[in-house]
């Protein structure tokens, strides 16, 4: 630490956004990307189609379950919506059984579709706050990232204490070292807001395993008052074990057709309307169906409108008397904005916009972390195996990263559909791919691995939409039908592809900068040593 609040303030905030600035770059970008999760998965996966109404989805697919999952005592249902093309279902066959299964419907006929294996953006997801890790590393990984982010953004406010003013100063033809700190500070002020809430909130939902002993005293106590009012009842949870599970007959459920009129009655037919169908306790006099409408209505995750009908009767019951305080809301809300599973189209794209000025801030800071060294280590004739490292693992992290994705998707479409174990062959191509990138940069020198990853990474994004063309129909099918969804894929990767691009020829110009520098250099050199032999002649 420094002798001023200040200066302590500064080595705080370089030392938080360089420990793990890697990490949080990862979760920044492939966090950014799923807040297009269903256009994503849309894309990786386009055998499936469209439905015209998640109401009309859920009768179709009851119907569907009825027919496979005849005993089963519980179905999960998730619906089609303006995003997301089919209808997932996963159900628990017989009584309590531990096999399982799940399918995919064609949300009109219900038919079971056979569309290719797939992470899709599923992978991206988890991967932003798992790492490919084991569970729990990587969730305790990410949450140290999310921490030292925390830490960096408040200590960067002091230490910037004029962003503000800075923030109208962006000089792009300055120096390296002056352009980077702009356009950091640049990107700190647009979205400091949601920096802070994104971190914060990425604590909040695993503060449960982060710190779980308050639940575990909470739940010993709802664990006595469960065995007092056992003891009230006059028979205790062993004796019920003892007596064992008496067999009943199977209940008939009552139709679902009715049930969803009342859903469509009250939240209309199209989205966002009904979301998930959840039955549960099939086959009992104790049959309950609820409906969850689509969360465009709330922020947060505890506030999800439910109706819940008697299976066995039809019959619409009250509604459920809702658990936890303000505390279970503060944390409900948090949750839901860190998700944005709420969002309409335009705040999605607000808050992606955000996701990449966050990615660029930590990228920023890791660069200018090995620029402004590097005067002074070049001075000195040598540079410290640290600075090596972190520039190598700046182009792997940074670079390397955008590549690796670029991998997944050509993965996508140029594994053979009908592979084994398709799904995790994408995976290992983002991983090989990334693995490769961080060999080739300690291999190379640091602008050619600089200006070779990005260029890698320009072409497999703007080279995607070639890829997608050749290898299928999805591409002309989708222009046919103007799925905006799956276009505005497209888009995207081409922009992606465009903005490294730009890049890549800023790191080459700079690249050349140097040679004529050198070039200069010696030309001096050469000149001086030839001066006295002419003075001499």
């Amino acid at each position: 630490m420094k002798n001023t609040f200040r200066l302590s303030m500064t080595w705080l905030h370089t030392w938080t956004g360089l420990l793990l600035g890697w990490v949080l770059f990862a979760i920044f970008v492939t966090g950014t990307a799923t807040y297009f999760k269903a256009e994503i998965t849309q894309w990786m996966q386009p055998e499936l189609r469209r439905g015209d109404s998640p109401v009309d989805a859920a009768a179709v697919a009851w119907k569907s379950l009825e027919e496979r999952a005849p005993e089963s005592t519980r179905w999960f249902v998730g619906l089609p919506d303006d995003r997301a093309t089919a209808t997932t279902a996963f159900w628990q066959p017989g009584t309590g059984g531990k096999r399982s299964g799940s399918a995919t419907f064609d949300p009109v006929t219900g038919e079971v579709v056979t569309a290719r294996e797939s992470r899709g953006a599923e992978f991206f997801y988890r991967f932003h706050f798992q790492l490919q890790l084991p569970h729990p590393w990587g969730r305790y990984l990410a949450g140290v990232a999310a921490m030292f982010m925390f830490v960096a953004l408040i200590s960067g406010v002091i230490t910037h204490r004029q962003f503000f003013k800075e923030f109208f100063t962006f000089r792009p033809g300055r120096t390296s070292l002056r352009s980077f700190l702009d356009f950091h500070n640049v990107t700190a002020v647009l979205a400091l807001p949601f920096y802070f809430m994104i971190s914060y909130s990425a604590l909040v939902i695993f503060m449960a395993m982060y710190m779980p002993w308050g639940r575990e005293v909470l739940t010993d106590a709802q664990a006595r008052a469960a065995g007092a009012v056992r003891e009230r009842g006059g028979q205790s949870g062993a004796e019920k074990k003892a007596g064992g599970v008496e067999k009943k007959p199977w209940v008939s459920p009552a139709p679902v057709g009715p049930m969803l009129e009342e859903v469509a009655r009250r939240w209309g037919r199209e989205h966002p309307t009904v979301k998930r169908m959840d039955v549960t306790e099939r086959g009992t006099e104790k049959m309950v169906v609820t409906f969850t409408r689509a969360e465009a209505g709330s922020v947060s995750i505890t506030q999800r409108e439910q109706l819940r009908f008697n299976g066995a009767t039809g019959e619409l019951l009250p509604e459920e008397k809702k658990m936890g305080g303000v505390a279970t809301e503060v944390h409900g809300t948090l949750y839901g904005l860190h998700m944005a599973r709420f969002a309409g189209p335009a705040m999605r794209w607000t808050f992606f916009l955000m996701g990449l000025f966050g990615s660029a801030l930590v990228a920023t800071g890791l660069v200018m972390w090995t620029i402004k060294r590097r005067a002074k280590y070049a001075k000195a004739g040598r540079f410290s195996f640290g600075h090596g490292l972190v520039e190598r693992l700046n182009i792997a992290g940074i670079a390397g990263l955008f590549v690796a994705m670029g991998a997944i998707f050509w993965a996508n479409r140029l594994l053979p559909v009908g592979m084994d174990a398709r799904g995790d062959w994408e995976v290992k191509a983002f991983l090989y791919t990334w693995a490769a990138m961080l060999a080739h940069a300690v291999v190379r020198p640091v602008l050619a691995a600089w200006r070779e990853q990005l260029w890698a990474g320009a072409v497999l994004f703007t080279a995607l939409p070639v890829v997608d063309a050749v290898t299928g129909p999805f591409l002309a099918r989708a222009w046919a039908d103007g799925n905006a969804a799956y276009l505005g894929f497209h888009v995207t990767v081409l922009a992606t592809g465009a903005m490294l691009a730009v890049v890549a020829w800023k790191v080459s110009r700079i690249g050349a900068g140097r040679g004529r520098d050198g070039e200069r250099k010696a030309d001096a050199a050469r000149e001086r040593k030839s001066r006295p032999a002419e003075e001499a002649v």
